[in-house]
């Protein structure tokens, strides 16, 4: 079961926009090394460290 928020953000300026732009760069950057970890892991522990995904 995926969980999920959704809501729209509209910025008031634009250094606000820019702060919007890098908080969302961020936590993209973060999803991604998050989920290579886990991918990571999951290999590790199954024996599948050396196969091509």
């Amino acid at each position: 079961m995926k969980r999920a928020n959704e809501f729209e953000v509209s910025p008031l300026s634009l250094a606000g926009e820019e702060i919007l732009r890098r908080l969302l760069d961020a936590s993209a950057a973060l999803w991604n090394e998050t989920n290579y970890q886990r991918l990571k892991r999951y290999n590790d522990e199954d024996g599948h460290e050396d196969d091509d995904i």
